[in-house]
Protein backbone atom coordinates (compact mmCIF):
# COMPACT_ATOMS: atom_id res chain seq x y z
CA UNK A 1 0.00 0.00 0.00
CA UNK A 2 1.34 3.72 -1.03
CA UNK A 3 2.31 5.79 1.92
CA UNK A 4 -0.51 8.76 1.72
CA UNK A 5 0.17 11.82 -0.56
CA UNK A 6 -1.88 14.26 1.31
CA UNK A 7 -2.39 15.34 5.12
CA UNK A 8 -5.13 17.11 6.95
CA UNK A 9 -4.44 19.49 9.86
CA UNK A 10 -6.12 21.35 12.23
CA UNK A 11 -5.09 25.31 12.40
CA UNK A 12 -4.06 26.29 15.87
CA UNK A 13 -4.87 29.63 15.43
CA UNK A 14 -8.59 29.21 14.12
CA UNK A 15 -9.46 25.53 14.43
CA UNK A 16 -10.11 25.17 10.87
CA UNK A 17 -8.78 22.56 8.73
CA UNK A 18 -6.76 22.36 5.48
CA UNK A 19 -4.91 20.15 4.20
CA UNK A 20 -1.28 20.06 2.48
CA UNK A 21 1.12 17.82 0.64
CA UNK A 22 3.17 15.26 2.64
CA UNK A 23 6.53 16.90 2.79
CA UNK A 24 5.74 20.52 2.99
CA UNK A 25 5.25 23.18 5.41
CA UNK A 26 1.11 24.17 4.60
CA UNK A 27 -0.30 27.14 5.63
CA UNK A 28 -4.07 27.35 7.12
CA UNK A 29 -6.20 28.64 4.17
CA UNK A 30 -7.99 30.79 6.44
CA UNK A 31 -6.17 32.90 8.58
CA UNK A 32 -2.71 31.93 7.20
CA UNK A 33 -0.87 30.75 10.06
CA UNK A 34 1.72 28.38 8.75
CA UNK A 35 1.68 24.35 9.98
CA UNK A 36 4.17 23.62 13.09
CA UNK A 37 5.28 20.43 15.41
CA UNK A 38 2.47 21.28 17.53
CA UNK A 39 -0.48 21.26 14.27
CA UNK A 40 -2.76 18.38 14.94
CA UNK A 41 -2.99 15.68 12.44
CA UNK A 42 -6.68 14.82 11.25
CA UNK A 43 -6.58 12.18 8.69
CA UNK A 44 -4.46 11.63 5.49
CA UNK A 45 -5.63 11.32 1.97
CA UNK A 46 -4.15 9.64 -1.03
CA UNK A 47 -5.38 12.24 -3.54
CA UNK A 48 -7.16 15.22 -3.98
CA UNK A 49 -10.50 13.98 -3.95
CA UNK A 50 -10.24 11.98 -0.73
CA UNK A 51 -8.27 15.03 0.59
CA UNK A 52 -11.20 17.46 -0.01
CA UNK A 53 -13.79 15.13 1.66
CA UNK A 54 -11.51 14.41 4.59
CA UNK A 55 -10.95 18.86 4.65
CA UNK A 56 -15.15 19.06 4.35
CA UNK A 57 -15.94 16.21 7.06
CA UNK A 58 -13.92 17.32 9.04
CA UNK A 59 -14.60 21.33 9.20
CA UNK A 60 -18.43 20.00 9.23
CA UNK A 61 -19.88 20.34 13.04
CA UNK A 62 -19.70 16.82 14.95
CA UNK A 63 -23.27 16.74 15.65
CA UNK A 64 -24.05 17.14 11.56
CA UNK A 65 -21.41 14.66 10.59
CA UNK A 66 -22.39 12.04 11.73
CA UNK A 67 -26.16 12.41 10.10
CA UNK A 68 -24.32 13.27 7.24
CA UNK A 69 -21.74 10.06 7.08
CA UNK A 70 -24.89 8.30 7.30
CA UNK A 71 -27.37 10.25 4.94
CA UNK A 72 -24.36 9.57 2.12
CA UNK A 73 -24.20 5.73 3.53
CA UNK A 74 -27.89 4.84 1.58
CA UNK A 75 -26.95 6.81 -1.02
CA UNK A 76 -25.54 5.67 -4.49
CA UNK A 77 -22.75 8.18 -6.80
CA UNK A 78 -23.67 9.96 -9.26
CA UNK A 79 -21.44 9.48 -12.58
CA UNK A 80 -21.13 12.18 -14.78
CA UNK A 81 -20.31 11.57 -18.25
CA UNK A 82 -17.31 13.15 -19.71
CA UNK A 83 -18.90 16.53 -21.77
CA UNK A 84 -15.70 15.68 -24.74
CA UNK A 85 -18.04 12.08 -25.27
CA UNK A 86 -19.69 13.36 -28.79
CA UNK A 87 -21.67 10.28 -29.17
CA UNK A 88 -23.20 10.80 -26.36
CA UNK A 89 -24.04 14.31 -26.67
CA UNK A 90 -25.37 13.27 -30.07
CA UNK A 91 -27.08 10.85 -28.81
CA UNK A 92 -28.80 13.45 -25.95
CA UNK A 93 -29.37 15.88 -28.85
CA UNK A 94 -31.51 12.88 -30.56
CA UNK A 95 -33.05 11.95 -27.28
CA UNK A 96 -34.31 15.66 -26.92
CA UNK A 97 -35.59 15.73 -30.54
CA UNK A 98 -39.26 15.56 -30.41
CA UNK A 99 -40.77 15.04 -34.47
CA UNK A 100 -37.06 16.16 -34.91
CA UNK A 101 -36.73 19.62 -33.43
CA UNK A 102 -35.65 20.68 -29.95
CA UNK A 103 -36.02 23.44 -27.72
CA UNK A 104 -33.89 24.58 -24.91
CA UNK A 105 -36.20 23.04 -22.48
CA UNK A 106 -35.96 19.69 -24.03
CA UNK A 107 -32.21 19.27 -24.24
CA UNK A 108 -32.29 20.46 -20.23
CA UNK A 109 -34.16 17.64 -19.59
CA UNK A 110 -32.31 15.49 -21.66
CA UNK A 111 -29.41 16.16 -20.51
CA UNK A 112 -30.63 15.39 -16.68
CA UNK A 113 -31.85 12.42 -18.10
CA UNK A 114 -28.46 11.14 -19.46
CA UNK A 115 -26.56 12.83 -16.15
CA UNK A 116 -24.62 15.34 -18.78
CA UNK A 117 -23.38 18.42 -16.45
CA UNK A 118 -23.32 20.92 -19.52
CA UNK A 119 -25.33 23.65 -20.00
CA UNK A 120 -28.36 23.10 -22.60
CA UNK A 121 -27.89 26.36 -24.68
CA UNK A 122 -23.98 25.32 -24.88
CA UNK A 123 -24.94 21.84 -26.16
CA UNK A 124 -27.28 23.37 -28.76
CA UNK A 125 -24.75 25.71 -29.93
CA UNK A 126 -22.37 22.63 -30.34
CA UNK A 127 -24.56 20.97 -32.29
CA UNK A 128 -25.68 24.17 -34.32
CA UNK A 129 -21.88 24.58 -35.08
CA UNK A 130 -20.89 20.80 -36.10
CA UNK A 131 -24.00 21.08 -38.94
CA UNK A 132 -26.11 18.80 -36.82
CA UNK A 133 -29.07 21.19 -35.90
CA UNK A 134 -30.72 24.17 -37.90
CA UNK A 135 -32.07 27.12 -36.38
CA UNK A 136 -35.68 27.08 -36.93
CA UNK A 137 -37.21 30.58 -34.45
CA UNK A 138 -35.42 31.94 -31.13
CA UNK A 139 -36.33 28.98 -29.28
CA UNK A 140 -36.57 26.23 -31.39
CA UNK A 141 -33.83 23.96 -33.65
CA UNK A 142 -34.34 21.25 -35.92
CA UNK A 143 -32.06 17.97 -36.22
CA UNK A 144 -30.54 17.42 -39.48
CA UNK A 145 -29.15 13.87 -39.16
Amino acid sequence: MEPPEWTVLRCSCCSMCFGRRVGTRGRCTRCGILANDSTEVVSHAMNVEQLQSEIGLANMPEDLREEFLEKMQHTTPVQSHSVGDLRRLKECILLAAEDGTLTAESVAKSLARMNIRMNAIDLIEMGYEQGLLFKLSEDEWQVLD
